[in-house]
Parts: C-alpha cells; sequence; structure tokens
C-alpha cells in the first residue's frame, strides 16, 4: 500500500492520473486524505493562474480537478464548507470572463454536491437564478431545466413551504431588479411549475399577475400569455396521471359496450345514428373534464382582482408598443372582469373605439367585449356597446361573414347581459333570418331562440314560437335581480327506476305493471312526462306491431280487460273507417294539450326534487349516479314528439367562464360552389377517367371519314337528297316512331 502511494507521488499532478486516485480514494479515504490535499491545493494554485493569463490548457485542467473534487469531496468534512463557497464566489464574481466550458463545470459540480447534501438547495436556487443572466444560452437551459427538476423532486412527498416561500420571494424581488432575461426565465419556470401541480397556489399566481405589469415586454408578453392559455395541458401534468387513463379506460369500455350492443342486434340505421350520437356525446363530456371550464382557472387565484383590473386597464393606456401585446391586454382584461364579475365602466367605450369590420382582429375584440359583460353590469352601460356593434357590422352593405360575426356577437353579450338589449334592436335582428345567406340566417335564428329562453315577450308574436315549447323564463326581468336553484341540478334522475335500465324490459315473471293497457310500456324521462313505448319494444322481438286477439287479451300487457275476437273486429273495422279530418283534429287537440302537459311535467319534477331534498342526504354514490344516468339520458338519442321541444333552464348560464372566438366566428363555411369549382370535384373524384379524348383513327395519315364529310357540308349542297326531302315531308308521329325505332336498335330503351 505504501508503494502504491509513492508511486501515485511521481505522476499525482498528472491530471490522466485523476480517476485512479478517484478510484483509490472511494475505498480508502483515510490513506489518500495528503493526496486528496495536494489536488486540492494544485486547483486553487491553477484558479489563480487563470486570472493572471487564462489559456484553453488550464481550462481544461481546472474542469478536470473541479470534477475530481466534487466527486470525492464527501470523504473529507473538513473541506465541505470551504470548496462549495469557493466555487460558488468564482462563478458569481467572475462568470462574465470565465469560458462557457468552465462555467458549465463549476454548475454541474455545484449540482453535484447538492445532490449528495453538501451544498443548501437554497442557496443553489438562488445562486442559478442570477445565473440565468448569463450570456450563455446552453448555461441557461440546464440551469432552468435542474430548477424545475429540482423543485419537484423536493416536493414530491411532503410539500416544503419553508423552501418555496423563500424561493418565490426571491423570484418576486428578481422581477424588478434582475435582468429581463433572467427575469423572464423564471417566469417561465413558475409558469412550468404551476403547470406540472407543484407551485399552484395563490402566491405563485400573484406572482405571475405581478410579472404583467412590467415595463419590459418579453416578460409581460410571458405572463399574459400564462393567464390568456386555454390549453387543458395547463391542468395536467405531462408524465400522465392515473385520473386521465381511468378516463380513457372508463371512455374505452363504454365505447366498446356500445359497438357490442349493436353488433347483436338489427343493423338498422337508427341504431347505427345512435351509436354515433353516443360516441360523440361521450366524447364530449370526456373533453369537458379536461378543458379548463371545468377546471379551476389561474384567474380564480388572484388576491384583488378589482385593483389589478384597474392596474392593467392603465397600464392599456400607456402602451405604445405592437398592436397585438395591447390586444392580450384587453383580452385579459375582459376575463378577469367577466369571472369576478368586476365594474370597470371605463373599459367598454375603450373596447368601442377598435370595433370596425376594417379592423384584423375585431373578432377577438367582440369577443373581449361579450367576455367581459356579466348581469351586474348595468344595461345603460353596455347598450351603447350593442347599438354600435348592430350599426357597424350588421347592415345591408356590409359581407354576409361581417353581419354574422355582428348578429354572433350580439347574442354572446345578451347571453350574459340580457337587459341591454333593446326590444325594437331584437325585432330588427330577428327579420335577418329569412336573408338568403345561410350563415347570417343562422345566427339571427339562434339570437331568436336564446331569448325565447330568456325573455319572449321582448320578440314579436311570430318569433315566440309555440306555447308549450320553453319551460319559461330563466333570463332576470330586473337589473339585480336572480333567480336561485330550487332544487340540485339532476337530482330527477334519482327518482327513475331500475327497470327503465334493463333492455329487456318484462319479459320475466313480474309483468303486471310494466306495460299499460294497450300493451305499452312507460318510461320516465327527466322532466318530461312519461312516453309510452309500444309492447314490441319490451315483448315483441319484431319492430311490427301485431294486433291479434292473444296480444290484447292478456301477454305482457297485463290488463284486467280481455276482449272478445267480435270486438276485436269490430275496433279494427271502426279504425279502418278513420279519416282524415278526425286525424287533424286529434292532432289540433293534442297540439293544445302540450302546455298543460308542460307545465304539470314540471310542477311534478320540482316536488320530486323537494320530496328528495328534505328526506334524504345526497352521499358521494348518489351524485355520481345521477352523473351516470344523466350521460346515460343523453346517449339515447331520444325523439321527443313534435310540438313538445323543451329548452333547458341552464342554457343562458351554459357558456363558462371563457369565451372561445370561434363562437363568434361560426359562419357558414359550405358556401354555394361556382361551375368551375364544381367540376373541379368532380374531376377530382374520378381521377382514371379521361375527359375530350376522341376515337382513335384507324390509320392516322387519313383524312376525315365521309360521315364527318357529309355532317359538314354546307345545306344547300344536301338540300336536294332524297332523305332530306323525305325526313321534311314526315309527320310528328312517323318522326316518333322511327326514333323509337332507332333507340331500339341501339340497345338503349
Amino acid at each position: 500500500m505504501q508503494l502504491r502511494k509513492s508511486n501515485f507521488k511521481l505522476t499525482g499532478r498528472m491530471t490522466s492520473s485523476l480517476p485512479t486516485l478517484q478510484n483509490l480514494i472511494r475505498r480508502d479515504p483515510t490513506s489518500y486524505k495528503d493526496d486528496f490535499a495536494v489536488q486540492y491545493e494544485y486547483l486553487k494554485s491553477k484558479i489563480t493562474l487563470f486570472f493572471v493569463s487564462p489559456s484553453s490548457e488550464l481550462n481544461e485542467e481546472i474542469s478536470e480537478l473541479i470534477m475530481f473534487v466534487s466527486h470525492v469531496l464527501k470523504c473529507y468534512p473538513t473541506y465541505h464548507e470551504e470548496f462549495p463557497k469557493m466555487l460558488e464566489d468564482l462563478i458569481r464574481k467572475h462568470n462574465s470572463i470565465l469560458p462557457s466550458e468552465l462555467r458549465v463545470v463549476i454548475c454541474k459540480s455545484l449540482i453535484i454536491l447538492r445532490n449528495r447534501d453538501l451544498y443548501q438547495p437554497v442557496l443553489l436556487m438562488k445562486l442559478f437564478f442570477e445565473l440565468l443572466g448569463c450570456p450563455d444560452k446552453a448555461l441557461r437551459e440546464m440551469l432552468k431545466l435542474h430548477i424545475i427538476t429540482d423543485i419537484r423532486n423536493i416536493n414530491l412527498k411532503n410539500s416544503n413551504n419553508k423552501m418555496n416561500r423563500a424561493i418565490q420571494a426571491f423570484i418576486h424581488t428578481m422581477l424588478f431588479k434582475a435582468s429581463p432575461v433572467a427575469a423572464k426565465i423564471a417566469i417561465q419556470i413558475m409558469i412550468e411549475l404551476y403547470r406540472k401541480h407543484v407551485w399552484n397556489d395563490a402566491k405563485t399566481v400573484n406572482i405571475i399577475a405581478d410579472a404583467c405589469l412590467s415595463t419590459h415586454n418579453k416578460i409581460m408578453v410571458a405572463a399574459l400569455t400564462f393567464f390568456l392559455s386555454n390549453d387543458p395541458s395547463q391542468n395536467k401534468e405531462d408524465d400522465g396521471n392515473s385520473s386521465e387513463e381511468e378516463e380513457k379506460k372508463d371512455k374505452a369500455k363504454k365505447i366498446s359496450g356500445m359497438v357490442r350492443a349493436a353488433g347483436f342486434t338489427k343493423k338498422a340505421k337508427n341504431k347505427m345514428k345512435k351509436l354515433e350520437r353516443a360516441r360523440l356525446i361521450l366524447r364530449k363530456e370526456v373533453k369537458k373534464k379536461r378543458s379548463p371550464e371545468g377546471s379551476f382557472l389561474a384567474v380564480h387565484l388572484l388576491n384583488d382582482p378589482q385593483t389589478f383590473a384597474e392596474k392593467l386597464y392603465k397600464e392599456l393606456g400607456r402602451l405604445n408598443d405592437k398592436f397585438e401585446i395591447k390586444l392580450m391586454v384587453m383580452q385579459l382584461i375582459a376575463r378577469v372582469v367577466g369571472i369576478h364579475q368586476l365594474f370597470l365602466f371605463n373599459f367598454y367605450p375603450y373596447l368601442q373605439k377598435y370595433l370596425s369590420h376594417s379592423q384584423v382582429h375585431c373578432t377577438k375584440i367582440l369577443a373581449a367585449a361579450a367576455q367581459a359583460s356579466h348581469p351586474l353590469v348595468p344595461p345603460d352601460v353596455i347598450e351603447p356597446l350593442l347599438k354600435h356593434i348592430a350599426n357597424t357590422f350588421i347592415s345591408d352593405h356590409q359581407a354576409v361573414e361581417v353581419m354574422a360575426v355582428g348578429i354572433n356577437s350580439v347574442r354572446e353579450i345578451c347571453v350574459r347581459c340580457p337587459l341591454a338589449m333593446d326590444k325594437d334592436l331584437l325585432q330588427d335582428l330577428a327579420q335577418y333570418k329569412k336573408h338568403t345567406d345561410k350563415g347570417v340566417s343562422m345566427a339571427a335564428r339562434s339570437l331568436i331562440s336564446l331569448f325565447r329562453t330568456l325573455n319572449r315577450s321582448m320578440l314579436a308574436k311570430v318569433d315566440q314560437g309555440k306555447p308549450g315549447e320553453n319551460i319559461g323564463d330563466v333570463g332576470p326581468t330586473e337589473y339585480g335581480a336572480s333567480k336561485p336553484l330550487e332544487a340540485i341540478p339532476g337530482i330527477e334522475f334519482l327518482n327513475s327506476s331500475d327497470e327503465e335500465e334493463d333492455e329487456g324490459g318484462c319479459c320475466g315473471e313480474d309483468k303486471q305493471g310494466c306495460c299499460g293497457e294497450n300493451g305499452e310500456k312507460e318510461t320516465a324521462e327527466p322532466g318530461t312526462k312519461r312516453k309510452r313505448l309500444s309492447s314490441t319494444s319490451c315483448c315483441g322481438s319484431s319492430g311490427k306491431r301485431r294486433r291479434s286477439a292473444s296480444e290484447t287479451s292478456g301477454g305482457c300487457s297485463g290488463s284486467k280487460r280481455h276482449r272478445t275476437t267480435s270486438e276485436t273486429s269490430g275496433s279494427s273495422r271502426k279504425r279502418k273507417r278513420t279519416t282524415s279530418s278526425s286525424r287533424s283534429r286529434k292532432n289540433s287537440t293534442s297540439r293544445r294539450r302540450t302546455f298543460s302537459e308542460t307545465s304539470g311535467t314540471s310542477s311534478k319534477v320540482k316536488k320530486t326534487a323537494q320530496e328528495w331534498m328534505t328526506d334524504k342526504i345526497l352521499t358521494e354514490e348518489d351524485f355520481q349516479r345521477i352523473e351516470e344516468k344523466r350521460l346515460a339520458w343523453l346517449m339515447q338519442g331520444k325523439q321527443q314528439k313534435k310540438g313538445k321541444r323543451q329548452a333547458s333552464p341552464e342554457r343562458a348560464d351554459d357558456h363558462g367562464d371563457i369565451l372561445n372566438p370561434s363562437n363568434i366566428e361560426h359562419i357558414n363555411k359550405h358556401k354555394k360552389q361556382t361551375k368551375e369549382e364544381r367540376l373541379e370535384t368532380i374531376r377530382k373524384g374520378r381521377p382514371d377517367k379521361k375527359f375530350g379524348i376522341k376515337k382513335a383513327k384507324m390509320d392516322p395519315n387519313a383524312s376525315s371519314t365521309n360521315a364527318e364529310k357529309r355532317k359538314n357540308k354546307p345545306f344547300m349542297m344536301v338540300v336536294h337528297k332524297r332523305g332530306i326531302r323525305e325526313r321534311s315531308r314526315k309527320s310528328f308521329a312517323e318522326k316518333q316512331r322511327d326514333l323509337k325505332k332507332k333507340l331500339l336498335r341501339a340497345g338503349k330503351i
């Protein structure tokens, strides 16, 4: 052992022997303590020499010595405080003159020391945040990745609040004191940690909110993009959660069950439509769970949203940069005002001056105007904005796309603040329902259907619809009024029996009470009257309706009345003698009963909901059952009878927290094609067919045939021909007969 030690001393200062010495120190640290001390002093002398005369050879030697000391430092506790302090002072004071390779080596050495608990993580984080302003892109990317990974690992099992608060406070001071590059990367780190659910508290959100007021555009844009992001991955982990996997498995299980059920039944077109509808609804439900509307937005965590909105509005008047940045500030103000229902009355006239059809971003500004509207804003404040949109966008001399966008934006504003709409203006806009352009007519009809739900008295009598088409007016009648919920939404689903979920129906032993008198099964739909299904849907396998004596006397109906064969034949003869006038009278009486049935049904639903709420405390299983039955009810693809369409009372509140500009830009995409476009579509559908190619000649060098020459001769040269003269003397009947013979010979008829 002594021999190896003395042999190493002869070549101890050669850098090629450092890996060998490192291996020996790990085996026997006490025996090689003096060798480590020699190498440590040699490193200090090399660093001093580097500042006197820097060279590339010195860089390599210093890098190897730093990595050697950092790997074996744990074996010698006397150097635990000195070496990290030396590296920290070196890179903090001289990072601008150090070469890029040496900076990276020093940072990697500090990371090794931190992983072995030889350096405090808070000190390392602060040092790395300061180094983010260094003009070295590779170093900045490495530091950013390490900071995110380290903070995430620290808070993996339990949240380290003490360290988190210290680092967050340091980042907050960096926003206004550090370089813009370092502040921007620090904000990006906080945003990434928020999206990974590491720092998803209110303090993180408010620090990013302060960055929105920064004087540097890059920092401001990074913070504004965070608040305006509609990416569902904002609230999901990148590596995937168990909940997301469970949702995918649940969706796949439901869809596979529907496909399997459709495969064993009759493959009618109606069933395939229901299957596609169920798939679409499931896809929408999963998307809704992952969407930011269904989750907790960062805007909700603001401590003082009113002050924040006022500061942003003040900053909006100061900005003289690109209009895109100003537009982002407008969108954020609108989102904060709309979600928290704030009062910022000067914001609406400010938006009004940018609302013009020649504005490139007019749809985004219209979406911001609709987002900033809410029921607590006085109607007098929004009414000028609404009239300005109507006068600027909705007129006959504008393009149809502009008109459709204007009507859609008016609808979105009225969804959130219906009292701002004037009766005369609404009736004028409703007249566009007969416009020649489909996009304009669809927008006008959607506005009419909205006010049929909110306040049908504002519409003209022609547009109010049938009396039983809506449950009632769900919109506020006056400013400040609100309609609280009378029951838990969806509680009527708990009242439906288990029999309605079974497809086998009543073909078992307990048949009584399953079907009605005429062999018809009654099923209850939430919020509607009980519908009657034919007896074949629960008892028979055929889709046809049978009226035999055996079925009417007993069977699945379970009725107490027994008809004879003569009574059945007499009733069938009576049905045959039914005239069209009696059918029309029946339809008219059913239409007159529509409103009373609907009102009776709604009162019954309310009564049932109140009984459930007073008699039972709903558990988590009950709410899960409500959600499952609601989804199953949507997937049934039910067809309601004519005259009994019912609008959902939640329709006016179904806009969510975020308004997507695509709701305003929803115009008719399938325009009428020109002749050239239709021909192009035909040619794309028939790529192998060749057009305009004549029949090839037998002899390519020959001229035209005699038949072709006769066709091209002047008429006066052939007028004396016998065939021409006979043809001109034929009657109409003879011409018709000859034409028929010719077609028969050609095989065309």
